[in-house]
Order: structure tokens, then C-alpha cells, then sequence
């Protein structure tokens, strides 16, 4: 396990919020056959997790871009053996009336699962911990 290094975190944490806005800038891949069943297993970042929180789905990602955020310094996770198996989702919480400009974008990752754009569902209230090194929090969605 690595020791903790605020400037590697912070330096991660930049570069992931940079991918984030590059992502929106460059588009989203908005293609997918298969949708989440309820109560399906979802990691979101920590610092954007809105318990029992309706949000829409923007977009997919492209998988390279969801391997990139899934690892750490092009290393992969103890949590996570084969980031391949999951795809990343651009998401907007739908806050303050469900108003779009109102609304926090994050990204939402399945594992073998998609979800469309224009899909909606909310995140479960309950959420634990899933990789420390991520930031990441285990949570469940139901459309």
C-alpha cells in the first residue's frame, strides 16, 4: 500500500477535475445497449456524493479516459483488478428543482453495466468506502 502524499493527492485530484472538465469539453461518448438494473452496485467520487440524489446521465465515457481514472499513476488499484470491466458516466445531479444549470457533474462508474444518455435514477443513502487511494465510495442506483 502507498503512504499518504498530500502532494501526489492534490496533483490527482487536479488532474482528475482537469479530465472531468476535458471530457465535457471534448464530448461524450452517448452510445449503449444495456441499462442498470435497480439497486446496481455504483462507485462515485467522495467528494461529489449526494445521498438519495435523482441525477441524469449526460454521457458515457470513453473506455480509455474510465481505465485512466480508475488507476492511480497509470497503476492499477488493489480494489480494482481490471478497470476495463467498468464504464464511466458523466452524471448531473438534478439539484434545485431539477433545474439543469443548478446541477453538480460528476462522473458514475458500473461495472458491466451502462446506462444511456437521458437515463435518470438516484443514488442509494447508504454508501461505504470501496478505494481510499481513489477516493471512491461503494453506493448502489436505482432507476
Amino acid at each position: 500500500m502507498r503512504k499518504y502524499d498530500d502532494s501526489n493527492s492534490r496533483r490527482e485530484f487536479i488532474q482528475k477535475g482537469g479530465l472531468t472538465a476535458s471530457a465535457l469539453a471534448l464530448g461524450v461518448t452517448a452510445t449503449g445497449t444495456a441499462t442498470a438494473q435497480q439497486n446496481e452496485r455504483a462507485l462515485v467520487f467522495s467528494y461529489n456524493y449526494l445521498p438519495e440524489a435523482d441525477f441524469t446521465v449526460v454521457g458515457r465515457l470513453r473506455k480509455s479516459l474510465t481505465v485512466d481514472l480508475l488507476e492511480v499513476d497509470g497503476e492499477m488499484v488493489d480494489e480494482i483488478s481490471q478497470p476495463d470491466e467498468w464504464n464511466g458516466h458523466v452524471i448531473r445531479y438534478d439539484v434545485d428543482g431539477g433545474s439543469d444549470a443548478a446541477g453538480i457533474t460528476t462522473f458514475l462508474f458500473l461495472q458491466n453495466q451502462t446506462l444511456d444518455s437521458g437515463d435518470t435514477a438516484s443514488t442509494s443513502a447508504d454508501a461505504s468506502m470501496f478505494s481510499s487511494e481513489l477516493n471512491l465510495l461503494n453506493t448502489s442506483i436505482d432507476e
